[in-house]
């Protein structure tokens, strides 16, 4: 049976005065009570007297505030990715039909009244955004969740969102 050994802070070779510590077992208190005296031991030996850690900065707050396993997977990367690419594409042909119908949504709104022409064509000119904010309205939803979530969001939006009038022919 292996002894366990405690991280001890090595020199690296990437800057003087950093040091590259090993993994730290989250929750095991033998090893974080060892790297917080490794680290005052490092703050005494880089000058600093009293081996107190400043723990003012930015980084070191929200290193100490992160949620283990954050990280999002492989597959959740290209899940992403993929449905952005269609995502965009959608808002490329949204774009699209908003122009080709520009002239017909005119006529139309021009019956409409003066409010109602412009409520028209805001909603109207709206479209090509609308796949876009359901992209990034999926990710704030999902932040902090499972992924299944996420990917659920995504596919919902890619059927609800599908730009149809490209695909219907004109008749005429």
């Amino acid at each position: 049976m292996r002894k366990k050994t405690v991280p001890v802070p090595r020199e690296s070779g990437l800057a003087s005065g950093w040091t590259v510590e090993a993994p730290q077992g989250i929750g095991d208190p033998a090893v974080t009570a060892s790297a917080d005296s490794a680290s005052a031991l490092a703050h005494a030996s880089a000058g600093d007297p009293a081996g107190v850690k400043d723990s003012g900065t930015a980084a070191e707050t929200a290193e100490a505030t992160a949620p283990p396993g954050t990280q999002v997977s492989n597959g959740a990367l290209v899940a992403l990715g993929v449905f952005g690419g269609l995502y965009l594409l959608y808002t490329v042909g949204w774009a699209i039909v908003a122009q080709a119908y520009s002239e017909v949504n005119a006529i139309t709104a021009a019956g409409s009244g003066s409010i109602g022409g412009v409520l028209q064509q805001i909603v109207y000119w709206a479209a090509p955004f609308a796949p876009a904010l359901w992209f990034f309205t999926a990710l704030v939803l999902s932040r902090g969740g499972r992924t299944a979530r996420l990917s659920l969001l995504l596919a919902i939006g890619a059927v609800v969102l599908l730009p149809l009038p490209m695909l219907i022919a004109r008749g005429g």
